[in-house]
């Protein structure tokens, strides 16, 4: 499951039409969606037509324990879910001042959820506070809408400020990737905008621009996604191709969030393969090293897979992809050919040492 929170400090950079209607694409993409408005101003709710006014509990409900996920959620369309927000989430900073753990609320109520979703996109409220700060400590990803202004700009230091914070602080990683909104090709400051963005973030930018589009807020104001109040609309064309540019990270994200669930886990238990989503993760300890190999019969015991030391503590990591089956493997140190030495279960390799076995489920 991928976890996503859309968060800009400054209002008005299309924060909200990003998620409403990326989740809607996704959906459309055959994704099971769950939309969660951590907004008290509740917009991402008002632009699906659901009537806040007459909601009796929403996402504050969750968030505190006194209503579930089930109990509270909105179905929107096939496949694509809503945790609606109410105003009672402008209390929540509030409620929860100087208690342990108030970051956590959010991802706790993560682990609360019953239905299995591909997605959970989080519309966080635009602010620098306690609930952006619950929805970037929940989610693993997130995605900075900016428009062509020096505030928006502004906003994005803002953000990443708190994104490095949970990174030192909370060791929790979260990727980040801007997306320009509310483009104007007409105007050279929004030109520049765009060019300072994409060069600033490289292969963290998507390529897809949102275009300024009128059809967005009819849509909006209508209650529905654009692209079911116009499939013609421009707005509509970008956000599925946005959509498409998400789906084809999906690969990569499951190798980052495999090497975040291997400092998660207990020093004890990190080395010796490991299944982790995208494959099956290899970890040995070798200081001093300048070259690891890990080989076995999962590749025919032909082209070795390079581990790497990134971060040059002698701990070597890599991921291989693998059907189930048993394998036996060898990693090669510097040459040197050994058994794992963190892995008790071997086998005679014939030639006088030992394999190391392993078994994918």
């Amino acid at each position: 499951m991928r976890t996503i929170a859309i968060a800009n400090q400054k209002g008005g950079c299309g924060k909200t039409t990003t998620a409403i209607n990326l989740s809607a694409c996704l959906a459309r993409k055959g994704r099971d969606i769950l939309l969660i408005d951590l907004d008290p101003q509740a917009h991402a709710t008002m632009g699906l037509g659901v009537a806040v006014q007459d909601l009796k509990k929403g996402t504050y409900e969750v968030l505190m324990g006194s209503s579930s996920v089930t109990d509270t959620l909105k179905p929107i369309a096939e496949g694509f879910d809503l945790l609606p927000g109410t105003v009672m989430l402008s209390a929540f900073e509030q409620k929860l001042a100087g208690q342990p753990g108030r970051e956590d609320y959010l991802k706790n109520a993560f682990q609360k959820i019953e239905k299995a979703y591909d997605y959970i996109l989080v519309d966080c409220p635009p602010s620098i506070g306690l609930l952006t700060f619950n929805a970037l400590r929940a989610c693993n990803e997130a995605i900075i809408p900016i428009e062509g202004s020096f505030f928006s700009l502004w906003g994005v230091g803002r953000l990443l400020d708190m994104v490095e914070l949970i990174r030192e602080e909370l060791s929790h990683e979260v990727r980040v990737k801007a997306l320009c909104t509310m483009f104007d090709g007409r105007a050279k400051f929004s030109r520049e905008i765009a060019e300072d963005v994409m060069n600033n973030f490289k292969d963290r930018c998507f390529q897809t621009v949102i275009h300024v589009n009128v059809k967005l807020k009819e849509a909006a104001s209508f209650g529905l996604p654009v692209g079911e109040y116009d499939k013609r609309a421009r707005g509509f064309r970008e956000y599925r191709n946005l959509a498409t540019e998400v789906v084809e990270d999906e690969g990569e994200v499951r190798v980052e969030e495999a090497l975040q669930v291997s400092k998660d886990v207990p020093e004890k238990e990190t080395y010796g393969p490991m299944p982790v989503p995208g494959g099956v993760l290899f970890k040995i300890q070798a200081q001093g090293a300048s070259k690891v190999l890990v080989i076995g019969d999962f590749n025919s015991w032909g082209d070795p897979v390079e581990l790497n030391d990134d971060d040059e503590d002698g701990i070597w990591i890599a991921i291989a992809r693998m059907d189930p089956g048993t394998y036996q493997y060898k990693y090669i140190v510097d040459g040197k050919w050994q058994h794992d030495p963190a892995n008790p279960v071997d086998v005679d390799d014939t030639h006088g040492g030992r394999n190391s076995i392993m078994v994918v489920r």
